[in-house]
């Protein structure tokens, strides 16, 4: 079974396995072919040759209409010729003629009943006779009459030695579409071990018949393959993102899902936020960033508040406060309230960026609309980054606001005591300079 390794951080996505190798689940295990694989079919002496030479030109004739894409003249010719000739050899190839006349002209039922009498003539080699069993089944098919066209494949594949893979083809897309599912995959198997050139037909009806069945790991084993073989189709990443998703495999959306992203493939705003999602998820929220960011910037995701949130908040959460600032900012430009100021400037104050801090404190404070109890800190944390600027004046002034909120009034009142006594203490000191300096306070 193929798996897609992903390492998280990086974006080096890779199948592992042999590559093009038919997938094996537990319904492909025991698959066979239906016929004989080596032969020649025997001389059938009862077949016998048209003795008639007023039937063979006839026949010949009415080939050479046949050819020229006369039909209703070859049509007549043969019908003549079955009505008024004795010569059975001739009238059974009269009839297998007139049934391909009858098939050219979209006369379904004609064509039928010419086939079926041209094998119940028994004069026709036993491969003509096999052929006539397919081309029958290939009627019904075109009508939708699935019973009838299974019915008749089976006949064809009682007799047929070494029949091609578009036989299996035909046989494998009849059961999926009479929902016989089961049945299908192994013809669907056959068809491509020997090298139908339909492989996006039968791998999409192993893929659809696995889903049918419920087995997710045999679908995911087709779906795995189909990824390798089809990688410009977006439809096969879908469809194994959710068999992925039915199995709740995270990692595996995930490694999928960025896989498409590289080659392409997902290119919707919806793709964008699902990734975005998908390695918030797996907590990588640095990459959840920039995939939203990525989808925003090239105008696929839409420049809202809640996508730049989303943005801001990963890069918040992977510690990288520059972006997240940056992101924050964006986000801030789609509303009035200063909720997102008040963030970037708490990103601004652990950094230890006081000057930053304060504008946008004071841009928080001004805009307002903050949630509850947040413009009493917002107050407070101004008055610290300004004290840490050394304006203590602007800081107390600051602390008083914090002081009329209650969950922060204590410590407001504690830092503007703090910052009298501080005061105190330094007006002392100057003084006690002053004073070492004047010891007779400037006396004679």
């Amino acid at each position: 079974m193929k798996k897609i390794p992903i390492l998280l951080g990086v974006t080096g996505l890779m199948f592992a396995g042999s590559a093009f190798a038919l997938p094996q689940t537990k319904y492909t295990s025991s698959c066979k072919p239906l016929a004989p694989t080596e032969g020649k079919y025997e001389e059938d002496k009862s077949a016998g040759s048209i003795t008639s030479q007023s039937a063979f030109k006839k026949v010949t004739s009415a080939n050479e209409a046949y050819a020229d894409g006369k039909y209703n003249e070859s049509i007549a010719i043969l019908n003549d010729l079955i009505a008024n000739s004795g010569d059975k050899v001739a009238v059974g190839r009269a009839q297998q003629l007139l049934g391909a006349n009858y098939q050219a002209t979209e006369n379904y039922s004609a064509a039928r009943n010419a086939f079926q009498k041209a094998i119940d003539s028994g004069f026709l080699r036993k491969q003509d006779e096999i052929r006539m069993r397919r081309a029958i089944a290939q009627l019904y098919t075109i009508e939708e009459n699935y019973p009838q066209a299974i019915s008749w494949m089976k006949k064809y594949f009682a007799d047929v030695i070494k029949p091609p893979a578009n036989a299996y083809a035909a046989l494998a897309s009849l059961y999926y579409n009479s929902e016989q599912y089961r049945e299908s995959i192994c013809p669907a198997y056959i068809g491509l071990q020997l090298g139908s050139t339909s492989k996006k037909p039968l791998y999409s009806m192993m893929f659809g018949a696995h889903i049918k069945l419920n087995d997710n790991p045999g679908a995911e084993v087709v779906g795995e393959e189909m990824i390798e073989l089809f990688p410009a189709e977006k439809s096969v990443y879908n469809n194994l993102f959710a068999v992925y998703s039915r199995q709740s495999k995270q990692a595996d959306m995930l490694a999928l899902a960025e896989l498409a992203r590289m080659n392409g493939m997902w290119t919707s705003e919806t793709n964008y936020k699902q990734l975005s999602a998908l390695f918030a998820n797996n907590r990588t929220p640095r990459l959840a960033a920039q995939r939203l960011e990525e989808g925003i910037e090239k105008g696929i995701v839409e420049s809202t508040e809640e996508n730049w949130k989303r943005v801001a908040d990963n890069y918040f959460y992977s510690k990288d406060l520059e972006n997240a600032a940056k992101a924050y900012d964006k986000a801030s430009s789609f509303t009035s309230s200063g909720k997102y100021d008040y963030k970037i400037a708490i990103m601004y104050q652990d950094r230890d960026d006081y000057e930053n801090a304060v504008a946008k404190y004071k841009s928080a404070i001004r805009k307002g609309n903050l949630r509850e109890g947040d413009l009493g800190y917002a107050y407070m944390n101004l008055g610290v980054s300004q004290f840490r600027l050394g304006q203590e004046n602007a800081a107390v002034q600051s602390m008083k606001q914090a002081a009329k909120f209650p969950k922060v009034a204590r410590n407001a009142n504690a830092y503007i005591k703090y910052i009298g006594d501080l005061q105190k203490m330094k007006d002392a000191i100057a003084a006690m300079e002053l004073q070492d300096q004047n010891p007779d306070g400037g006396g004679e």
